[in-house]
């Protein structure tokens, strides 16, 4: 049972009313409670405002224990060879890893499976090894020796079986890495007939595998990180000859012709299917690719002459496969039911409760497409941010003092996923080998996409915790607002948002597709208004892998903050096809769609904002209508002040429009405070902190669009934390209220 008592996920996080909701929990065979609430107050408090729903499907659960599936692999049937009977074969890989090591043994190629007997080409200590399992799984026998890989060095790795006698060779792609290493073992075990109608290729033993949206899912053992090129197996002993092409990385079809068994062409062609597997053997079907593994990633012929894999699909010819590859963690339904009709636009709880402990689900009801009336606010939760952190865990051997003076307190529901696949990881995590996690997927059970989540950093909400801070506000300030997700926005685009007189964005909106981009830029240039709430936001080229269940991807490049960067080359997302990377690189930086962007970040002080002289404009006077505070927003939730964590200013260089005012902007920062790299031509002595840096700030700016639009912008993730200070009377709340209810009363 996991360390927390209770854990569930919902299938999707934005719902219409009346739609079906699927329910998954672990609750380790506890019998459970399930309620509805809108959820209203930023935290879980003893007098609640939260509103019970009246809900049909709530009641009583039994649960057990569920089955995770987690780790990537390729696994399908063998061509036609394959239902011979076989005392020799041969299996074999290209592979390449940056950290060959690993705690667990790690199967490269497997044929057969457990329930048969499997033999199987695999890594133990760095070195090749070749396994047999009987039918019940358990191992007979397994030798292993030569020398140990080297990390980042790609090899041809083959082992030959027959006879009782194994021939493991490992060759070296470039020779600068070592000499061509040849090892002979014998066995003193059973010589198996070997079932070879079924294979698998990075793990062994796959179960439970299944469709889940446009991927498959499924369960596998002693899975293989690193990338491999060209698997096979091939009928008989390969001879050194035939081994010395396969080095050469010649395909494996064209080296074994009619004694090919199976082999799988990982290279992926434009209009390819990522979830399928081509193969080489004849009669041999499609395989599955299980688990999400990346693809678009370099193989053993890679040049750097293209940097898009669908250019020179023979040089991107790999997967890279990963133990901890997560698509959809998979747990059966403990409840599938519909929504109450009727329910209205809001922040919802699925509120999941057994004797020993509770877990709150957040969905998102959001109007129907064409559906009226509507109120005139929309507040647009970034879902996409949210994914990307889902589960972080850098707080797991930071260096804290060089990031924050504060004490580093991490809460139990961080401690309790580290090191357990089974809740997956984030985009800012790495896998065992070190490489960066570019998908990530809303089925599984998120921790930190909770309401009243403490981010261990800021040690305040962030986040979807933070966003309920702005909910709460709303709430108590008697404003009227519906609320929708950034899938909305990606999904449906600006005639979906054309209803609104207000947009009001999350406090991180990082993550962003180019539809998204779009849309918001369409809503505003058509007269709609825009008030950024938030810092660091529209960042990253953000692709929708799948939405049914939600997955985006993203590939870092090699620049930006960032705490992974790309391998050279993988630069480009098979969901979408686009270049990844920064917006700001694209051409399209967050100036351009609200006047801010990324600045700077830091986890010192938030500080408070200073009025500008275009704050004295009589024709702006209403954005400070009752506002006596100067400094404004010396005060709140995440490290008590309205600008700090991310904090983003204008730059006209960078697309902030010409007539925008600059009404505020924060100063006395720490060096805790550092410059975006991205900003940062040449690193130099007393660069880049806030103690030495002016544009180490956030602005608050104001600018109108020619059709009647207008954006307010903040430029500081802390905003939202400020807003609830003094029980809402603040100058914060002041300003912020002041901007909505012009901008609904201009649209109106």
């Amino acid at each position: 049972m996991s360390a927390l008592p209770v854990r569930a996920y919902a299938d999707r996080v934005s719902y219409e009313a009346g739609d079906t909701l699927s329910l998954h929990v672990d609750a380790g065979g506890d019998t459970v409670s399930v309620t509805l609430v809108e959820m209203v107050d930023s935290l879980e408090r003893e007098n609640s405002r939260d509103r019970p729903v009246v809900w049909a499907a709530a009641g009583d659960y039994p649960t057990d224990s569920q089955a995770h599936r987690v780790g990537s692999f390729a696994t399908g049937a063998t061509g036609s060879l394959g239902r011979e009977s076989h005392r020799s074969v041969t299996l074999g890989v290209m592979v390449w890893s940056p950290r060959y090591h690993q705690d667990e043994d790690q199967v490269l190629v497997s044929l057969g499976t457990d329930s048969s007997g499997a033999l199987s080409l695999e890594l133990r200590d760095a070195t090749l090894a070749m396994t047999w399992r009987d039918a019940h799984g358990e191992e007979v026998w397994a030798v292993h020796g030569g020398t140990p890989l080297t990390d980042h060095c790609w090899y041809s790795a083959t082992g030959v079986y027959g006879d009782g006698m194994i021939v493991l060779t490992v060759r070296p792609h470039d020779a600068l890495y070592g000499d061509p290493d040849t090892v002979e073992l014998r066995h003193d075990g059973p010589v198996p007939e070997i079932d070879a109608t079924h294979w698998t290729v990075a793990a062994r033993n796959p179960s439970l595998v299944e469709r889940t949206g446009n991927h498959w899912r499924g369960s596998g053992v002693h899975g293989f990180t690193g990338k491999i090129e060209k698997p096979f197996v091939a009928a008989g002993l390969a001879s050194p000859a035939e081994i010395e092409r396969l080095a050469a990385a010649e395909s494996p079809g064209d080296v074994f012709a009619a004694r090919l068994i199976a082999g799988y062409d990982f290279a992926l062609q434009a209009a390819d299917d990522p979830s399928a597997a081509r193969p080489m053997a004849d009669d041999q079907t499609e395989g599955k690719v299980v688990n999400l593994p990346s693809r678009g990633v370099t193989g053993s012929s890679f040049t750097g002459d293209s940097l898009d894999y669908r250019c020179a699909p023979a040089e991107y010819a790999a997967i890279h496969f990963h133990a901890t590859d997560v698509v959809d963690i998979g747990w059966d339904a403990t409840l599938t039911a519909e929504l109450p009709e009727g329910l209205d636009s809001g922040v919802y709880g699925v509120v999941v409760s057994s004797p020993s402990g509770s877990d709150t689900v957040p969905i998102v009801v959001v109007p129907a497409r064409g559906s009226a009336p509507r109120n005139r606010v929309a507040v647009v939760l970034p879902t996409f941010s949210y994914l990307a952190y889902a589960n972080e865990n850098l707080f797991n051997g930071l260096d804290s003092e060089a990031m924050t003076p504060a004490e580093v307190i991490v809460d139990p529901v961080d401690e309790a996923h580290v090191n357990d696949a089974s809740f997956g990881l984030s985009m800012y995590d790495t896998h065992r080998d070190g490489s960066g996690v570019m998908y990530s997927s809303i089925r599984r059970s998120i921790v930190n996409f909770r309401r009243g989540y403490r981010m261990w950093l800021n040690d305040g909400g962030r986040g979807f915790s933070a966003e309920m801070y702005l909910i709460e506000w709303l709430d108590r300030r008697g404003i009227d607002f519906d609320v929708i997700t950034d899938l909305e926005v990606h999904q449906r685009g600006a005639d979906y948002l054309d209803r609104y007189s207000v947009l009001i964005s999350g406090s991180h909106p990082e993550y962003t597709s180019a539809n998204m981009l779009d849309a918001l830029t369409e809503y505003r240039d058509n007269g709609g208004s825009l008030m950024y709430l938030g810092g660091n936001g529209w960042y990253w080229v953000t692709g929708v892998v799948d939405t049914d269940p939600l997955v985006v991807e993203i590939r870092r490049g090699m620049a930006g903050i960032r705490c992974w960067e790309s391998y050279p080359g993988e630069v480009t997302l098979v969901s979408t096809g686009e270049p990844g990377g920064l917006w700001r690189h694209r051409g399209r930086a967050p100036q351009k769609l609200t006047g801010v962007g990324m600045a700077a970040q830091g986890w010192g002080r938030s500080e408070p904002y200073f009025r500008s002289e275009h704050a004295a404009d009589p024709d702006l006077q209403w954005i400070f209508d009752g506002v006596e505070q100067d400094p404004i927003g010396a005060y709140g939730l995440s490290m008590n002040g309205a600008a700090g964590d991310e904090i983003d200013r204008f730059d006209h260089a960078l697309g902030t429009p010409p007539h925008t005012a600059v009404v505020a902007s924060s100063r006395g920062h720490s060096n805790y405070y550092q410059r975006a790299l991205e900003e940062i031509a040449m690193n130099l002595p007393g660069h880049g902190g806030g103690e030495q840096d002016p544009e180490v700030r956030a602005d608050i700016v104001y600018f109108s669009t020619p059709r009647g639009g207008e954006v307010f912008s903040v430029g500081s993730i802390a905003w939202s934390g400020a807003l609830l200070h003094n029980d809402t009377e603040n100058g914060v709340s002041r300003m912020t209220e002041n901007v909505i209810r012009t901008f609904v009363a201009r649209r109106s």
